[in-house]
């Protein structure tokens, strides 16, 4: 039977005692026999799945630390838990992808979101593209949806037993210096201004990510493309990945992403829907440069 797994977050441990200006150090430095209890919404979960007294469990802390433990008391508000053994810590991984993923309808954002944590996403940037049919244009909105792709990621790290928690960062948007395109324009000179998602890729190439935008009018392949970055030295440790809404991303932004040093990619001979897009382009990462590639027969 599988086990299942649980959250140790910040407000479990302070639950735990620990005083709310001190940094959440996660199960850093637990040990076998020590007691620790999950609260809100994880200890709810809890008695949705009725634990048993005794029942073995899992437990993470989205800092890359996990253990063992037992359950020793159950409750609608509190999930009480001894560790079986000590925390560890899960091996750090060769890479740390983030996915740009733009807004889009029916959930399909969502679906992106959820597949790339459970591929081993890093980190996930919210995205107003130009075609986004829903935006996050005020502060009410901008909270509550990230708050949701935050509680998205906390499952989608559960259900793939990962450790350590993607992180959702502030949500962007292509920014007012975008001028729509008119009709027939293939391409528009943009700069890009602050506080917008080129600026953002703009800092991200500057500090040594390399960052590839998804578009079907791309002549190099993804997978082609990172052959050079295989080899020993040259394997950067940040790589993202652009993905437009259900519109496509517009000639406009394309400009904007290769001027701040994005290159443009395409994955394959058919075209993908934005839920899948970016979960196929990290997988096709983690297999070549990531922890999905096998170690060689001569390296073992």
């Amino acid at each position: 039977m599988t086990r299942q797994t649980f959250w140790f977050s910040g407000d479990s441990a302070g639950e735990a005692g620990t005083s709310p200006a001190t940094e959440f150090a996660g199960l850093r430095g637990y040990r076998e026999g020590e007691e620790i209890s999950i609260v809100g919404a994880e200890a709810h979960h809890a008695t949705v799945k009725r634990l048993r007294l005794g029942e073995v469990v899992d437990v993470v802390d989205g800092l890359g630390w996990r253990a063992g433990a037992e359950v020793v008391a159950a409750q609608n508000s509190r999930l009480r838990l001894r560790l079986l053994a000590d925390a560890v810590a899960d091996p750090v991984p060769p890479l740390r992808l983030t996915l740009i993923q733009a807004l889009a309808k029916e959930k399909r954002d969502l679906q992106a979101l959820e597949s790339a944590v459970e591929m081993g996403a890093w980190r996930v940037i919210p995205w107003g593209a130009t075609r986004s049919v829903s935006r996050w244009d005020t502060v009410t909105k901008r909270a509550k949806g990230r708050e949701k792709w935050r509680n998205l990621a906390v499952s989608a790290m559960k259900q793939s037993r990962q450790a350590r928690l993607a992180e959702v960062s502030e949500y962007l948007e292509s920014g007012g210096d975008i001028v729509p395109e008119p009709q027939g324009a293939e391409t528009q000179s943009v700069k890009p201004a602050a506080n917008t998602i080129f600026s953002e890729v703009e800092a991200m190439v500057q500090g040594g990510t390399a960052v590839f935008v998804l578009h079907e009018l791309a002549t190099e392949h993804l997978a082609q493309m990172l052959i050079p970055l295989a080899r020993a030295g040259q394997t950067p440790e940040d790589i993202a990945v652009i993905v437009g809404p259900e519109g496509g991303i517009t000639a406009p932004e394309l400009t904007a992403f290769t001027a701040a040093g994005a290159r443009p990619a395409l994955l394959g001979p058919t075209v993908l829907r934005c839920s899948s897009a970016g979960p196929a382009a990290l997988a096709v990462i983690q297999s070549q440069l990531g922890s999905w590639r096998g170690t060689p027969p001569e390296s073992r």
